[in-house]
C-alpha cells in the first residue's frame, strides 16, 4: 500500500501535468495570434490553402489547431476539480456566474483587445465565450454519472454533423450559436459567432470525465485509460479523414503536389469543429498527457506558470501583441491608426504589404512569450497568496 506522502505526490503531479499541457497549448496559441498580427503572408493567402501555401506556413497554423480543443477539454477537467471541493449548490452557482462572466468578457473585453475599437461595432463570440456558455450548460449536468456524461459527450461530438444539412446562407441566430459560423448585422453593430456551442460542449463534458479520472483512478490505471483513448482518437482521425464522408465538414482531395495533398488532408474543418478535427487534436493531446506525468524541469515549470493563470494570460497576450503591432505598423508606413480595426487584422486588405517573414514572426513570438512570463508568475503568486479573495477565481 502506498503511503500518504506518495499519494499526495502523485496527486500533485497529475494536476501539474494538466497545467503543463495547458501552458504548452497557450504558448502555441500566442504563435497563432502573433502570426495574425505580424506575418506578411496572412494578407496574401490562407495558410491552409493547398495551392498557395507551403509546409512551413501550414505547420505554423496546423500546430495551433491543438489549442482550442485542448483548452476547452482541460476547462472541463477543472470543473471536476471545483466540484470535488465545493457542494453541489456552490459548484452550480460558480459555473453559472463564471460562465456568464466569461461570455460578457469575451463579447466586450476580448473583442476590444482584438480590434481596439472603442465604438464596439463588432462583438466577437470566440473561444472564451463558448467556454462560458458550455460552463452554464454544465451547471445542470456535472453531477451525472461519468458513463452517462461521456456518452452524452460522444453523442454531441459525433452526432452534431447531423445538423450540417441545416447550414445555409441565412441561419437564425440560434442555429449559428449552436452549429454554424456566421456574422450577423444589427442596429447596434455586428455579432460574429466564431465558436458555435456544438460540439465544444461535448469536448468540455469529456474533460469533466478526464478530471474525475484524475481524482478517482490510480495513476497507472488512469494513464492506461488515457493512452487507450488517445490512440483510439488518433487512429479514428485517420480513418474518418480517409473516408472523407460523415465527420468531415470539409472533405479533402488529392492535389497535383504532395504538399498540397498533405495540407488538405491535415486541415479538417474547425468552424465548427468536425469529428475529424476533434479526433486529430484531442488524441495526441491525451497521449502527451501520458508522457508528461512525471516531467519536472525548467521548461515544464515555465509552462506550468502559464497553465495556472490561463484567463489572465489570454488577456495580457492579446493586449501585448496588439500594442506591439501599433508602432510596427507606423514604422512600416501604415500609420499609427492602422491597428485600430473594425474587423480581424488578417482580413483587413488595407494592411496588404505589412508584416514580416515567417522567421521574423517566430522571433516576435519567442520574445513575447519571454516577456509574458514575469507578469504571469506575479499573478499566479498573488492568487496563491490571497485565497480569501473570491473574485480572483474569476480571473
Amino acid at each position: 500500500m502506498e503511503d500518504t506522502s506518495s499519494n499526495s505526490l502523485k496527486k500533485k503531479r497529475r494536476f501539474e501535468s494538466l497545467d503543463i499541457l495547458k501552458g504548452l497549448v497557450m504558448v502555441i496559441m500566442v504563435l497563432d495570434h502573433v502570426r495574425d498580427f505580424f506575418h506578411a503572408d496572412v494578407h496574401t493567402f490562407d495558410p491552409a490553402d493547398p495551392i498557395l501555401s507551403n509546409i512551413p506556413v501550414f505547420f505554423t497554423r496546423w500546430i495551433t489547431h491543438f489549442c482550442a480543443p485542448t483548452f476547452v477539454f482541460l476547462s472541463g477537467a477543472s470543473i471536476a476539480f471545483v466540484a470535488s471541493r465545493k457542494t453541489t449548490s456552490e459548484t452550480r452557482a460558480f459555473l453559472l456566474s463564471r460562465g456568464c462572466w466569461l461570455m460578457i468578457c469575451d463579447a466586450f473585453i476580448v473583442s476590444f483587445l482584438w480590434l481596439f475599437d472603442l465604438d464596439f461595432d463588432l462583438f466577437i463570440l470566440g473561444v472564451i465565450w463558448v467556454i462560458g456558455l458550455a460552463m452554464v450548460c454544465s451547471a445542470f449536468v456535472f453531477k451525472l454519472n461519468s458513463r452517462i456524461l461521456l456518452g452524452l459527450a460522444l453523442a454531441i461530438v459525433v452526432g452534431h454533423h447531423s445538423l450540417d444539412f441545416l447550414n445555409h446562407d441565412n441561419p437564425s441566430l440560434l442555429h449559428a450559436v449552436l452549429h454554424q459560423l456566421w456574422k450577423f448585422e444589427f442596429g447596434f453593430g455586428a455579432v460574429f459567432v466564431a465558436y458555435p456551442l456544438l460540439p465544444w460542449l461535448g469536448v468540455m463534458w469529456g474533460g469533466i470525465v478526464l478530471g474525475r479520472s484524475c481524482l478517482t483512478m490510480p495513476v497507472d490505471e488512469r494513464l492506461r485509460w488515457m493512452k487507450r483513448w488517445g490512440i483510439t482518437l488518433t487512429v479514428g482521425f485517420v480513418v474518418v479523414r480517409l473516408w472523407s464522408g460523415y465527420g468531415n465538414s470539409d472533405p479533402w482531395e488529392i492535389h497535383p503536389t504532395h504538399s498540397g495533398t498533405l495540407i488538405d488532408f491535415f486541415n479538417p474543418s474547425k468552424y465548427p469543429p468536425s469529428l475529424a478535427y476533434i479526433a486529430m487534436t484531442l488524441g495526441p493531446s491525451m497521449l502527451i498527457l501520458t508522457q508528461i506525468e512525471n516531467v519536472k524541469n525548467q521548461i515544464s515549470q515555465w509552462l506550468m506558470v502559464f497553465g495556472k493563470v490561463p484567463f489572465f494570460f489570454y488577456l495580457i497576450h492579446l493586449l501585448a501583441i496588439h500594442v506591439f503591432a501599433i508602432p510596427i505598423a507606423a514604422y512600416q508606413g501604415f500609420g499609427w491608426d492602422a491597428m485600430f480595426l473594425d474587423e480581424f487584422v488578417s482580413l483587413d486588405e488595407s494592411l496588404s504589404g505589412y508584416g514580416f517573414s515567417l522567421l521574423g514572426t517566430y522571433l516576435i513570438w519567442a520574445m513575447l512569450v519571454v516577456l509574458l512570463y514575469r507578469p504571469s508568475r506575479w499573478w499566479m503568486t498573488y492568487k496563491r497568496n490571497h485565497p480569501e479573495k473570491i473574485w480572483l477565481s474569476y480571473l
